[in-house]
Formats: structure tokens, C-alpha cells, sequence
């Protein structure tokens, strides 16, 4: 195995180790393996456990702990996630012809999970793994206002850039228009990242009634009047209910 720099590095070599082939090692196994003495393999599987990453197993060897469990479940519902969602939204931009996004948090970051485009000659384009502002735009202004407290305090510490003159940077007024996406349920914005485009979002919610994501439509502003927004809102809607009921579902 080729060994890896930094003390971090050789500790994720040892957890790469584990797999449904090797569900089981000891010390001196993994030490061979990684190329390392053995108390220096020990400090590593020390370290791991600490974290729940790997655990000892009733004949002393070391297996994957629950830390891990628990990192698979939450990529398996995340995968899920946008595997459900995709239908959804290729039936939303089918009846609105514009572009539809799946939007999560990714640290502290907001990153674009899926994009399906719309079908108009004028549209607006998304691609997965595309950071977002986290003050700009539906998308990521609905999922900072139901972020925790202590989350949005740090949110709100960060330097707020103004991306067009209608992007929010008051932060007096961010924090009314923040409590006022919570009381109604979704967010709209226009010309808050780009110029001439307009963003609606409504939350994806889990069976605890946590935000998991964002379901938004985004398009330009002249084809965005009122009938035109709130037919898409009840699109929306209807589409993360949709979703939820699948997540429902399947985690039952």
C-alpha cells in the first residue's frame, strides 16, 4: 500500500484497509499491510477507536465501529435523497420548462446536489457539486433561515459579499427576512446572485420535521409574475411532499 504523508493520512490508510473482504484485522495484519511498526500501526487503530471507527472484535482482532454505521446511514439517505428526487424534479421542470434544484448543506457551505435543466431557450444552469452563496438566493437563504441558532449566528459572523445591488447584506435586515421564510414556508428572491433571475424554494423535510434540503425553481424575471410564481410554488410544495412521503417510506 502506499503510505501516506501525515499522521492523519496513515490513520485513514489503515480504515481503507476494511472492507467486505477484510471485515477483520489485528494489529499485526494491519501493520504489514500499511508498511508501519507495530506500535506505531497501534497508536493509528488507538486513535480510530477513540472516534468509534473501528472497534475490537471478540477474537482481538479490530472491525469497523459504529461511527462508521452511522457515516454509511447518512450517505445512504443522502444518496436516497437524490435518487427520489430526481423523478420529482424532472416532472417539476417538465410543467414550469424551467430549471429545478436540489440544494443541501455541505459544511458550511451550500452545494448545488442535482440540477435538472429547463427547457426553455432562455434558461438558467446549475451544475451538481456548485457551491452557492449562503446568503443569495432562494436555495440557500431558505435553508440559512432554518438553520439552529448557534449555526446562524456563525453564518451571519461571516463577511456577507454583494454579488448584485439587490443581494442582502444588512444584517438586521437578513434577520427579518430570514424569520419571515420561516413563518411562510418558502423563500423567493430576485437578482440576488445574478441579474435578471429569479429563485424559489420551498424545504424538504424529514419525518422529524428537520430541514434535510432545498426544492427550488430558478428562471428569469420576466417570465416570473405573480400567477406564474405561485404556480410553481404549488409545484414545489407538492413535489417535497412527494419526496417526503418516499423518505417516509423507505426509513420506516
Amino acid at each position: 500500500m502506499p503510505k501516506s504523508g501525515s499522521t492523519l493520512g496513515r490513520a485513514l490508510d489503515v480504515l481503507l484497509l476494511f472492507g467486505e473482504e477484510r471485515s477483520e484485522l489485528t494489529i499485526e495484519e494491519i501493520s504489514e499491510l500499511i508498511q508501519a511498526p507495530r506500535s506505531t500501526t497501534y497508536r493509528y487503530v488507538r486513535s480510530l477507536r477513540s472516534k468509534g471507527l473501528l472497534e475490537r472484535s471478540g477474537r482481538g482482532s479490530f472491525c469497523l465501529g459504529p461511527t462508521i454505521m452511522r457515516l454509511a446511514r447518512a450517505a445512504h439517505r443522502q444518496q436516497a435523497i437524490s435518487e427520489i428526487a430526481l423523478p420529482v424534479m424532472r416532472d417539476v421542470a417538465r410543467q414550469t420548462g424551467e430549471t429545478v434544484v436540489l440544494s443541501r448543506w455541505a459544511g458550511h457551505n451550500v452545494i448545488c446536489v442535482e440540477c435538472i435543466e429547463g427547457t426553455r431557450a432562455v434558461r438558467t444552469s446549475f451544475d451538481p457539486g456548485q457551491i452557492l452563496p449562503l446568503h443569495a438566493g432562494a436555495p440557500s437563504k431558505l435553508l440559512l433561515a432554518y438553520a439552529g441558532p448557534k449555526d446562524l449566528d456563525h453564518y451571519l459572523s461571516l463577511p456577507l459579499e454583494a454579488f448584485t445591488a439587490q443581494t442582502v447584506v444588512d444584517l438586521e435586515t437578513l434577520a427579518n427576512q430570514l424569520r419571515a421564510i420561516r413563518d411562510q414556508g418558502h423563500c423567493a428572491t430576485e437578482s440576488e446572485v445574478d441579474i435578471g433571475v429569479c429563485d424559489l424554494a420551498v424545504p424538504l423535510l424529514d419525518s422529524r420535521q428537520r430541514v434535510l434540503a432545498a426544492l427550488s425553481t430558478s428562471g428569469p424575471c420576466f417570465r416570473m409574475d405573480g400567477t406564474v410564481v405561485d404556480n410553481h410554488l404549488d409545484l414545489l410544495r407538492q413535489g417535497a411532499a412527494a419526496i417526503q412521503e418516499q423518505l417516509v417510506l423507505i426509513s420506516s
